[in-house]
């Protein structure tokens, strides 16, 4: 397609929402040529949009603040980018190369800041509010430039992503969440400009779309139905195949480069943690994770708007979003979800809102003599909109474990408990009361290996290519399903197994003597060590003997 070619009705649809949609900017009565604000827009307009602007930044800040928290799992990352900084490699114990990481470009932006001295903790949580910022402002200027920066219906998904708890909580948490989403609306805003002739760099989406994927794997579904789209206006005439070519070029050659890389440096065209976390068809728990997004967020109420926007405008704009989301929804059902609450639907939320919005528009101009009725009705709608995702974030059945879905408070509350117990091993180690290179075995990889340095074996596989290929025994929370076995572990060396996911201990532990842990099918012995005025308590495979020998500076208690 040529720079100034246009892919169907988006242009006439933008110019007839700028003359027909309601705005507070047409109810504005205009003022004098003195009172003209730079920009071409009044002073009074110029005041307002700074007073939503602001609102909208501080209702966003206050439910960052609110919601803030780290979670256990992008201490993976933070150990993967640490070893890379200091030298090791991309690799999560040094020597051992598997790819136990599902994010590379987060992983190399943050080996990249401890290069430069920033510790990860606060640079994954900085780069996840500036990018839940940026996704704000992109949408907004899009949807600014269709209907005006004062029409209400702009300021309205910005305004229910800023109340939203999933949207705000997620732009911390540590990991690339916020930053991919970002990737993936200005991808996605970007080729729709280019299918409506608005771009000369016909091929940036595709390099957009690129640079997502190297973030995380999911892109390449939305990357995908762009290319579907592409198709169609080739077979329709509207762009020819070498246009197609041009712009699927930089995704190929840029995810292309990172295969072979791949190959090259583990061995494997997959990361471990797709034979680690992927475990088929599981659409039982998919209607469990669906099922509480909709309980807490009633988004499910407002879904015919985005069918009424489909029908009356024929926007290019609103199918290619709608499929986008269809289709990554239906991928997500199939696998069942997520662990962490809502995480994964977190990238198709802006474009959700925004649809919900322009059907809101549809609605309202539905006709002329009922203009007021709808009108009322309009507004009712978004105001329930604002008011249930408000409910819905502050729900106390959300602060709840829901059939393996973890939520924003247990997650933060569990990672903090696993910092403070690393942070205490780690000054036992430097103390010299505890070896620096023991081998360890977690069912919580992240925040006890990153601050202990320990060599640590997942209990689940995710940095182990045997476990995470082995037999499922029986479904449970997902990505959580495999576990290695009792020979696996002997055979590895392990000396302290995880087993109660919780090693230091305050006070008497005496009560855990001569009791099993169960993890997975199996039962394991508990031991205990006093290390000053704690202990900590595990299992273990080695022969009596090595394992004195191991603790001959602390006093073993069981």
């Amino acid at each position: 397609m040529g720079p100034g070619e246009s892919s169907g009705t988006v242009s006439t649809d933008g110019r007839r929402a700028m003359r027909n949609s309601f705005s507070v900017m047409e109810l504005m009565k205009e003022p004098s040529e003195s009172t003209t604000a730079p920009l071409g827009g009044t002073r009074a307009q110029w005041i307002a949009l700074a007073v939503l602007a602001l609102a909208t930044c501080a209702l966003f800040a206050h439910n960052v603040e609110r919601y803030f928290f780290l979670v256990d799992d992008a201490f993976i990352s933070f150990r993967y980018a640490n070893n890379l900084a200091t030298g090791h490699g991309l690799v999560w114990n040094p020597g051992e190369y598997v790819e136990g990481y599902t994010n590379f470009l987060w992983v190399v932006l943050l080996a990249a800041g401890m290069r430069l001295g920033v510790a990860p903790e606060g640079l994954s949580c900085a780069l996840g509010i500036a990018s839940g910022v940026g996704v704000m402002l992109l949408l907004g200027r899009f949807s600014a430039a269709r209907l005006g920066a004062l029409n209400p219906l702009v300021w309205l998904p910005l305004f229910t992503l800023a109340l939203s708890r999933s949207f705000t909580a997620w732009s911390t948490g540590g990991l690339a969440t916020q930053f991919f989403t970002l990737l993936i609306l200005a991808a996605q805003i970007q080729f729709i400009r280019e299918r409506q002739g608005d771009s000369q760099r016909v091929w940036l989406s595709s390099l957009i779309f690129a640079i997502a994927t190297l973030t995380r794997p999911e892109a390449g579904l939305f990357t995908l139905v762009a290319g579907l789209f592409f198709l169609g206006n080739v077979v329709r005439g509207r762009a020819s195949s070498r246009d197609l070519c041009i712009w699927v070029l930089p995704w190929v050659l840029l995810v292309g480069s990172h295969f072979l890389w791949r190959y090259g440096y583990y061995g494997e065209w997959l990361p471990n943690t797709f034979h680690a976390k992927v475990n088929g068809f599981w659409p039982e728990q998919a209607q469990y994770y669906f099922g509480a997004f909709q309980a807490d967020y009633k988004l499910g109420y407002y879904l015919p708007l985005i069918l009424l926007g489909l029908i009356r405008s024929r926007d290019f704009a609103h199918a290619f979003f709608a499929t986008s989301i269809l289709a990554y929804c239906a991928y997500l059902f199939s696998i069942g979800g997520g662990r962490f609450e809502f995480r994964f639907l977190v990238v198709v939320l802006p474009g959700l809102y925004w649809l919900i919005a322009e059907g809101l528009r549809d609605l309202i101009e539905s006709t002329d003599t009922g203009r007021p009725v709808f009108l009322a009705l309009g507004i009712a709608v978004a105001a329930a909109l604002l008011v249930t995702t408000h409910l819905g974030s502050v729900s106390p059945a959300a602060k709840l474990a829901r059939h393996h879905i973890e939520p924003i408070g247990g997650t933060r509350d569990y990672t903090l408990e696993r910092m403070r117990e690393g942070k205490i091993l780690a000054g036992y180690i430097e103390a010299g009361l505890l070896p620096k290179d023991l081998l360890l075995c977690v069912g919580g990889a992240g925040a006890l290996p990153y601050y202990t340095g320990w060599p640590t074996l997942d209990f689940r596989g995710l940095n182990d290519p045997h476990i995470a290929r082995s037999q499922l025994t029986r479904r449970g929370a997902i990505a959580h399903e495999h576990f290695a076995d009792e020979n696996y572990l002997r055979e590895r060396g392990v000396a302290i197994f995880d087993s109660l996911n919780q090693l230091v201990h305050e006070g008497d532990v005496s009560h855990f003597a001569n009791r099993a842990a169960l993890r997975g099918d199996q039962h394991w012995k508990l031991r205990a060590v006093r290390l000053g005025k704690h202990s900590m308590v595990f299992s273990t495979l080695l022969p009596e003997a090595e394992f004195r020998t191991l603790f001959q500076h602390v006093e073993v208690l069981f």
